[in-house]
């Protein structure tokens, strides 16, 4: 067996050991009612199916078809140190879009409905930025920023130029960015590094960058979001509402 095939092995082996549909539960206490293997229902009786027939056996099928289980697939590591993802590890980038829009809205004109403006501060001031109400998302990103604002000069700076909701697809795809929910915000888009810089093809063998400070990575972890510089696709201005990944059963690591 090749080094690379028996490292997919070993991360498949541990995501069956780790990953479990309470993440969903404890991630959402707020809006899932009930989860296992059959499914989740979410508090207003909407039910997903936790398993899809769609076939996952390639990478371009699982990105493109992800289903709840998929998204827990490849376990985050909160918090831990900047080192290269390995090859096709994007914990959080595997998304079922159904979930999605049944939360935030199913379209343009419903997520809007959800959206309100929280103001982000800055060295010179402030910016508004519009944000998803849904789940508390907009009073988290604002503790954030409140969060960004006390670290030094050096670190925070890299919070200036931040972006919000955009109603969009993924480039050169046509699944909906998370941008389109108001959950997602980029931070210094003109310096950080964004995987498709260096290559187009999903399978492209790529190198690591990155320059966004693990201490605000560090502090958006907290507060539920996700980092797009712990995947191999790295995307290092970008960070998501995942609480899903975040949750405790998600990131127990069993003996």
């Amino acid at each position: 067996m090749s080094i690379f095939k028996y490292s997919i092995a070993l991360t498949l082996a541990y995501t069956l050991l780790v990953a479990s549909p309470q993440c969903y539960v404890e991630g959402y206490p707020n809006l899932v009612q009930s989860a296992d293997e059959k499914g989740i229902v979410l508090k207003n009786g909407t039910r997903f199916p936790y398993h899809t027939d769609t076939s996952k056996g390639s990478w371009d099928e699982k990105i493109n078809h992800a289903d709840l289980a998929t998204q827990l697939e490849q376990p985050y590591d909160a918090g831990g140190f900047e080192t290269p993802p390995a090859y096709l590890f994007d914990p959080g980038r595997l998304r079922y879009q159904p979930f999605f829009q049944a939360v935030y809205g199913k379209d343009k004109k419903a997520i809007e409905k959800n959206l309100v403006t929280i103001e982000w501060p800055t060295l010179k001031g402030k910016t508004k930025l519009q944000v998803s109400k849904v789940d508390g998302v907009n009073k988290k990103l604002y503790a954030i920023g409140q969060e960004i604002a006390r670290l030094p000069k050096a670190d925070r700076i890299w919070a200036e130029v931040a972006a919000t909701y955009c109603y969009r697809v993924i480039k050169d795809t046509d699944r909906l960015s998370m941008h389109s929910y108001g959950i997602a915000i980029d931070l210094a888009p003109n310096t950080t590094q964004y995987w498709k810089d260096e290559a187009s093809s999903e399978t492209a063998k790529i190198g690591y960058k990155n320059t966004m400070p693990l201490s605000i990575v560090r502090i958006f972890e907290k507060h539920g979001f996700i980092w797009g510089g712990r995947w191999y696709h790295y995307d290092t201005m970008h960070f998501e509402y995942r609480p899903e990944l975040l949750a405790p059963s998600c990131k127990e690591i069993p003996k």
